[in-house]
């Protein structure tokens, strides 16, 4: 046990020094940051760290880590429509058994509210010591009244988009993932096909539109021993290519 303890702890501080040499790539105010720890303890030890950290497996397996603003869908009584999130927070740090949870902020998209408050943007950066990066594949389904609806980097009806996050060489390199959280199509509010009244809207932050039914990441370590994920609060930021959204005339 304490053999285990240790190591778990000394991956958490390597973390911890690693964020402090790598800096803050966002372009506003850093709203939340976690990081995906692999280890090689069966079930590490949980407490501690407030939240901002997913245990995964650093063998070759995958971690379905599911991202999520309705509550409500975690606990079996979900009434069908998105229940947004307030804040970011880890709510299954446990990826090791397979699954993971973290729960995001929402605004949901409604015909009385064509501009959601809620975006960020979003960067991926590996850490530790130069070498393999994490495989990620992003899943997310909507249902049937989302017409067209796209990723920027992918049409969502094939399930899948996969990114190969960049190692580094002597210095961690952050990339720009926030493509993989943004959305584009149309909300059929009339069962009718997208025609007057219905919302078209691009670019969204995804978990804003209540038509979103799951989004998740199978994540493998790839050997690699963290991955921090920052979001960036981009209200009132130059250059964020967040909505903008408008009804269909």
């Amino acid at each position: 046990m304490k053999r285990l303890l240790l190591t778990s702890l000394a991956v958490a501080l390597a973390a911890g020094n690693a964020f402090a040499q790598n800096g803050n790539p966002c372009p506003g105010d850093k709203e939340y940051q976690f990081n995906i720890i692999a280890t090689k303890d069966k079930i590490p030890p949980m407490t501690g760290n407030n939240g901002h950290r997913i245990f995964v497996p650093l063998t070759p397996k995958t971690t379905k880590i599911y991202m999520t603003g309705d509550t409500d869908t975690l606990n079996g009584t979900t009434n069908g429509v998105l229940n947004c999130g307030n804040k970011f927070d880890v709510l299954d740090a446990n990826g090791t058994d397979g699954t993971a949870i973290l729960l995001v902020p929402c605004d949901a998209l409604t015909a009385d509210n064509l501009n959601p408050s809620v975006c960020f943007d979003v960067y991926a950066t590996p850490l530790g010591t130069p070498g393999p990066a994490p495989n990620i594949t992003v899943h997310c389904e909507f249902d049937s009244t989302c017409v067209g609806c796209n990723l920027d980097a992918g049409d969502c009806a094939t399930g899948t988009i996969i990114t190969d996050l960049v190692g580094h060489n002597g210095k961690p390199k952050t990339t720009d993932i926030s493509k993989y959280f943004r959305a584009s199509g149309c909300l059929d509010l009339d069962a009718n096909g997208c025609d007057a009244g219905d919302i078209n809207f691009n670019n969204e932050w995804i978990f804003n539109i209540p038509a979103l039914e799951s989004y998740y990441w199978d994540y493998d370590a790839n050997g690699n021993r963290i991955t921090q994920i920052r979001f960036c609060d981009v209200e009132g930021v130059a250059g964020s290519n967040c909505g903008p959204n408008t009804i269909v005339l």
